[in-house]
């Protein structure tokens, strides 16, 4: 399946993600069923203890939120940037790229939060400003290889310009889980093991469609800002004609 790198318009960049997502939803699914599976499984089987129950729920949070999910985001924007520019991939190849980048990337990430966060404290603005600066920062760390505080300007210089759009996308992208999520909490009440269950479904669709959006509206940056669409159209040619 082929796909246009190109600026796009907002709806386009949405339209896009979906497309990524609905083309290959059984390796997205498997990918974040790895890291949200078993967590979500293993909460539900030691929750009905009441002694354990509040501990346990802080652990596997902590797991699914520093460990699992960070993993799982990486994954799939590898498996996602393969198959945007046309090449093959499987739920091993990504989690084994993933986990080859995992503490550059959790390193990385921290060191954004720490910087987010002295933001929020100094002034709400600065923090608000680098929650958007930092909106491409996974892609970059995943497609380009570039760490820390690289990593945090080179999202800055891509997002530059792009502010409002980011926004929207955000908007958009959380208003379509929540509605998800109220969905799943009244399935929950029915069922709870079916429950952790679709909520487990959920989330891997979720980070899916997420990551899929971001790293079409990644692409989307790079070709606005370094015509990156020509550069890859060069490559195919001349791949091809090789």
């Amino acid at each position: 399946m082929t796909y246009e790198i190109r600026a796009m318009a907002f709806g386009e960049i949405l339209d896009t993600g979906f497309r990524l997502l609905r083309d290959h939803v059984g390796l997205l699914l498997g990918i974040g069923l790895a890291g949200t599976l078993p967590l979500n499984v293993g909460l539900w089987a030691i929750g009905n203890d009441p002694a354990t129950a509040q501990l346990a729920s802080g652990v596997a949070f902590l797991l699914l939120a520093l460990v699992a999910m960070p993993i799982v985001g990486a994954a799939t924007i590898h498996a996602l940037a393969e198959l945007y520019v046309g090449r093959s991939t499987s739920v091993g190849a990504a989690l084994r790229a993933a986990l080859a980048i995992v503490l550059p990337l959790l390193g990385t990430q921290l060191l954004a939060s720490l910087a987010m966060l002295a933001g929020f404290v100094l002034l709400i603005v600065p923090g608000i400003y680098l929650v958007f600066a930092f909106m491409l920062l996974v892609p970059v760390v995943v497609v380009e290889r570039v760490y820390a505080g690289r990593a945090m300007g080179r999202s800055r210089e891509l997002m530059r310009g792009n502010f409002l759009r980011g926004f929207g996308l955000m908007i958009v992208v959380g208003l379509l889980y929540s509605v998800v999520a109220v969905a799943l909490g009244l399935f929950a009440l029915a069922s709870p093991l079916g429950g952790a269950i679709a909520q487990s479904v959920a989330q891997a669709i979720y980070a899916a469609f997420q990551s899929a959006v971001m790293l079409v509206f990644y692409f989307d940056a790079r070709c606005r800002k370094e015509a990156f669409d020509l550069d890859h159209l060069a490559g195919v040619v001349e791949a091809r004609v090789a």
